[in-house]
């Protein structure tokens, strides 16, 4: 406890005894254990004698690299600069290694912010140090050497960390040079030794998406202080909008008829699971127009509320059921059903008679319907096992859809899956459908549930009592999940299934799109006939139509090529006409040409024809073409001859791509530009005529 450094603390024994809850109340532990706080590190240190976890062996291996890397020199005396860049890289490159192997994802909210944030002020302080370009991987395959051994869960997925790694280097690597680009311009305003202010940082925050400790740590490397009173006011205002917001969307839901209904009556009791009709339900309530009233006359559409029923309310990514309610006085058609606080509403319209409420009615679902929804929401959990099997445990559920015709699946992955994985995907849960592996739910216990290895979706709330379904043998199932959604018996019924699209929703997040069933053939017959098409107009065989395709392109390739050495050879009719059309400037000559049918990139094959078209005179040119999108593409060049008798490319771009729509620049003896106004190439062929003669 002295500043002489002869006593050192390194072992700070804890003793938790309590569990301290919200309400302030301490029970004991059911199991008390002792806190040492010794990690690996500080051990590390301590027997090899040093003072400070990065001077032992582990931290030093990292701090090395990143010298090698960076060009810097490390001192462990120093606290800031080079020294300081160096530390944090080292730590947090091995924090974020053991992260992501241990499946966590880089995301915006609990620990997945934290992962963020270790990546992005690891890339920061690269940069400090002057690194250009992405290098976080080395530090990953450096953590892998030195570690791997003890920790063998390191190299289970290397691609995988490595892969999220790249990808969130080389985001926030344009999201820094944005924000730095703003930070830099606003330090520069200010005097000296005075404070950035918050509104500043918090555009900084809120718009370029930079984090507010790098601002701080950047600014105060600036000589700044950052004003985090009113960096924090901003944030309590934009929450404040946010929460009014979405009390304003919500009003209604806190003050509606369904807020009121809850408060009378039980919660629906479903009884779906087994049944596609039930009779003898009552009729508890009748909603029109966002009232309850007493009944429904031929004709009305309503929301019907029963005291049990084998309608599935929209939830957990399944779409609602449809059907019939059938009263002795009426008939209803239910085109929906939707959850209201346990309450499960069908949404109908009364085609014969009038309902009240108290009749009692027979519930039945469109079966049909229900058994290819029910083969769909199968298909997602041996689409979510195939996944983590292919990809990796870091998979998890972020979003679903399931219908009569297909289903959606969100998943966390950080980049495009490759054909090859897709196909394994699929073989993986047809592998499983051909198996013909049963079914099986189970309520049991929240913990026998955890026990028995159910997923379950992060995030998600649930009760002591849980529903589990498990796809495959009882002891090691191809999959088991805690769900509440309707189900295949066998994974046969699904018949087949089939991947249709995998796209990007946002960062680290995928989509999937599949179909099973009669919704399989459906899309295979659709995809057989447009083959069929595609193979009368070829006149071939479906099975040559690609070869066809492929000689067909080839031909293109080939008449294109002739084409475009007609257009451009220095004996083209073109090329030919732009030079006989040539201005004489004295000293040099300027070639004022529209060269339609080029694409923007051979312009510059135009330029070159033109320059050996001169035999070694000096040339200048303006050439425009509009390309066959509507877009206008303007080059300017000349040869150093007549640069310098005051031919300017770039002057010359300027002057005249307003005119199309545009604008551009470049060198005195090269530039470009593009536009979107092909009406106004006359004028701009007009304009450069006039500035150059």
């Amino acid at each position: 406890g002295c500043d002489c450094d002869r006593f050192l603390e390194f072992w700070n024994l804890v003793f938790t005894q309590y569990d301290r809850q919200e309400d302030g109340s301490m029970p004991e532990l059911p199991h008390r254990n002792l806190d040492t706080g010794m990690g690996l590190e500080r051990m590390a240190a301590i027997l090899q004698h040093k003072s400070a976890n990065y001077d032992g062996d582990i931290m030093q291996g990292l701090i090395k690299l990143g010298e090698q890397i960076s060009g810097k020199s490390y001192d462990p005396e120093a606290y800031s600069g080079p020294s300081r860049s160096l530390r944090i890289i080292a730590d947090h490159a091995r924090a974020v290694d053991f992260m992501i192997s241990d499946g966590i994802l880089p995301g915006n909210e609990g620990r997945e912010y934290v992962l963020r944030r270790l990546l992005r002020r690891a890339v920061f302080h690269g940069r400090l140090l002057g690194i250009e370009g992405a290098f976080l991987t080395k530090f990953i395959d450096a953590v892998n050497e030195i570690m791997g051994g003890a920790y063998p869960e390191l190299l289970k997925n290397v691609a995988l960390v490595k892969g999220i790694v790249s990808a969130e280097e080389e985001r926030f690597s344009t999201t820094l040079d944005t924000g730095r680009a703003y930070l830099d311009e606003a330090l520069e305003g200010l005097d000296a030794g005075t404070t950035l202010p918050g509104d500043v940082a918090f555009k900084l925050h809120d718009t370029y998406g930079f984090p507010i400790d790098l601002t701080v740590e950047i600014a105060q490397g600036a000589g700044h202080d950052v004003d985090m009173d009113a960096f924090d006011a901003c944030m309590a205002e934009q929450k404040s909008r946010a929460r009014a917001a979405a009390n304003r969307d919500a009003w209604g839901d806190f003050n509606n008829v369904w807020t009121a209904l809850s408060d009378e009556l039980a919660p629906t009791e479903f009884d779906g699971y087994e049944h596609n009709e039930l009779k003898g339900a009552k009729v508890v309530a009748i909603v029109a127009d966002g009232e309850r009233v007493s009944e429904a006359a031929e004709g009305s559409e309503v929301e019907v509320l029963l005291d049990r029923t084998p309608f599935y309310a929209e939830m957990g990514g399944q779409v609602g059921d449809t059907g019939t309610l059938v009263s002795e006085a009426a008939k209803l058609e239910v085109t929906d059903t939707k959850g209201h606080n346990g309450l499960y509403a069908h949404v109908a319209k009364v085609f014969e008679g009038t309902l009240h409420e108290g009749d009692v009615v027979t519930a039945s679902i469109d079966a049909h319907r229900r058994e290819l929804i029910r083969r769909n929401h199968t298909a997602t959990h041996l689409l979510d096992a195939a996944l983590k099997s292919v990809l990796g445990e870091h998979v998890n559920q972020a979003g679903s859809l399931v219908d009569d015709g297909r289903l959606r699946f969100d998943f966390t992955h950080f980049e495009a899956l490759t054909a090859e994985q897709l196909h394994e995907v699929e073989d993986l849960v047809n592998v499983e459908i051909f198996s013909a592996k049963p079914v099986v739910t189970k309520v049991c216990g929240i913990e026998e549930a955890k026990a028995a290895g159910a997923v379950a979706l992060f995030g998600e709330k649930y009760g002591d009592v849980v529903r589990m379904v498990s796809c495959g043998t009882e002891d090691v199932p191809f999959s088991r999940e805690l769900c509440g959604g309707t189900h295949a018996r066998n994974t046969s019924e699904l018949g087949l299934f089939k991947i249709v699209s995998e796209s990007s929703t946002g960062s680290n997040v995928r989509r999937i799109e599949a179909v099973t069933s009669l919704g399989a053939l459906a899309w295979l017959d659709e995809r057989n006939d447009a083959l069929d098409a595609v193979a009368a107009e070829l006149k071939c065989r479906p099975e040559d139509a690609a070869g066809r395709i492929a000689d067909i392109k080839a031909g293109a390739r080939e008449a294109e090529a002739k084409l475009k050495q007609a257009l451009l050879g220095g004996s083209s009719d073109m090329i030919q006409a732009a030079m006989g059309a040539a201005i004489d400037c004295g000293s040099y000559k300027a070639v004022i040409a529209r060269m339609d049918g080029l694409e923007a990139g051979e312009l510059r094959e135009a330029w070159d024809a033109i320059r050996d078209k001169a035999n070694g005179g000096d040339v200048a040119c303006f050439l425009v073409t509009a390309t066959p999108e509507g877009k206008v593409a303007l080059l300017a060049a000349a040869t150093d001859g007549a640069v310098k008798a005051g031919f300017g490319a770039g002057d010359v771009i300027r002057k005249v791509a307003e005119y199309v729509g545009g604008r551009g620049g470049g060198r005195p003896n090269m530039a470009q530009a593009g536009g979107k106004d092909a009406a106004g190439i006359e004028a701009a062929l007009a304009a450069a005529r006039e500035m150059l003669a």
